[in-house]
């Protein structure tokens, strides 16, 4: 609840605080200094770059659950499987989280594709798009198999991560929506969002899971499992 307050108090502080700069150096030097650097569409270069070292770990994290399927020592490193090591109920898991990193990273391939290169070829839509529809219902699909299959310490992490992710990249848009409605920086685009939310969730699921459960930060099974 500390953590909430303080930052919804830092978030309204800084909303303020950015408006009244805003207005009090429109038109002046430091405003063109400002759309010197955002003009440059660095925002873009970011996202996609931040495209691309997200679809290595998710490439990665794929291989990792197809040989945790199929190699025990694997399984048992649960700091490779995100804490959920050589249980039953993890080893059931494993085909289907691996489904749903590889549909999650046709997605965002296609995406980072459009992103990098926004004048995609007409004839490659259609395949992309479909390709797109059948990945997003895999995940729909292995998401409501994976809660069902795993046990609910591990959903309420999930659930938790999420709700802090969200919160978090909540206050960015707000933040970021005050910058572009003051003219200090250039809308930008869904795909944009799309990272900055991957990036704090991957960091609020390390923090909740680490604190929720040290031994998952080992590489092996705890004793006491």
């Amino acid at each position: 609840m500390k953590f909430v307050v303080g930052t919804a108090i830092w978030a309204i502080v800084g909303g303020i605080s950015g408006y009244l700069l805003a207005t009090q150096t429109k038109g002046t030097k430091l405003e063109d200094a400002v759309r010197l650097i955002f003009e440059r569409e660095f925002v873009s270069f970011m996202s996609v770059l931040l495209g691309f070292i997200l679809l290595g770990i998710y490439i990665f994290s794929a291989i990792i659950f197809a040989l945790a399927t199929v190699n025990e020592r694997v399984a048992n490193n649960r700091a490779l499987t995100g804490g959920l090591g050589n249980s039953q109920s993890s080893r059931k898991a494993y085909p289907f989280l691996l489904a749903f990193y590889v549909a999650y990273i046709a997605i965002l391939g296609v995406l980072t594709f459009y992103e990098f290169h926004p004048q995609g070829r007409s004839n490659i839509s259609w395949p992309l798009f479909l390709i797109s529809l059948a990945s997003g219902v895999a995940m729909v699909w292995t998401g409501h198999r994976l809660w069902f299959l795993l046990d609910e310490f591990m959903r309420a992490i999930w659930l938790e991560a999420g709700a802090l992710a969200a919160y978090i990249t909540m206050v960015i848009v707000l933040i970021a929506g005050c910058a572009i409605a003051a003219g200090l920086m250039p809308p930008t685009s869904l795909y944009t969002g799309l990272v900055v939310y991957q990036i704090i969730y991957l960091i609020a699921y390390g923090y909740v899971a680490g604190k929720r459960d040290p031994n998952m930060l080992e590489m092996g099974e705890p004793e006491d499992a």
